[in-house]
């Protein structure tokens, strides 16, 4: 019962919040804990991180497959300052992410600090809750700087 009450909390705050994301993931880890199906756990923190990926990565794919995005455009675009810095954020984030997941390996105590600070973004700013391994990061970003 006692791992059921903060998933109920961050739960009834992703509905306060409007995270849609986050309370669905809350209500789902809440239903297999609720059905004793605990057992999956390890395998969907294992695996769980790389199904969102794929996921995201094949709605990230879809302009290709529509013929939205062709091999001339990606080419071009390439080459154009707006894609050099894409390349240069792609290097940026994917070294952050990382980070941020080594971090949470170590410290998962900072799990509750990235949940309200994507709230407080969805919430107050309009931000997206897709970033909580970036957020996870530029937390290593901020501890190395700052911390130590």
């Amino acid at each position: 019962m006692t791992s059921i009450f903060p998933l109920l909390v961050v739960f009834l705050i992703a509905l306060l919040t409007k995270n849609n994301l986050l309370g669905a993931a809350a209500a789902i880890v809440f239903f297999l804990d609720l059905m004793r199906l605990n057992r999956f756990f390890p395998l969907i923190q294992s695996r769980g991180l790389e199904a969102g990926l794929l996921f995201l990565t094949i709605a990230l794919l879809l302009p290709l497959a529509n013929g939205q995005l062709t091999m001339e455009n990606m080419i071009s675009s390439l080459f154009s300052p707006i894609g050099v810095f894409a390349i240069l954020g792609g290097i940026i984030g994917a070294y952050l992410n990382s980070q941020g997941l080594d971090l949470v390996a170590v410290e998962p105590s900072i799990i509750p600090g990235i949940l309200i600070g994507v709230m407080v973004s969805v919430f107050f700013f309009g931000g997206v809750s897709v970033g909580p391994i970036m957020a996870a990061g530029i937390t290593a970003l901020l501890v190395r700087v700052f911390l130590r």
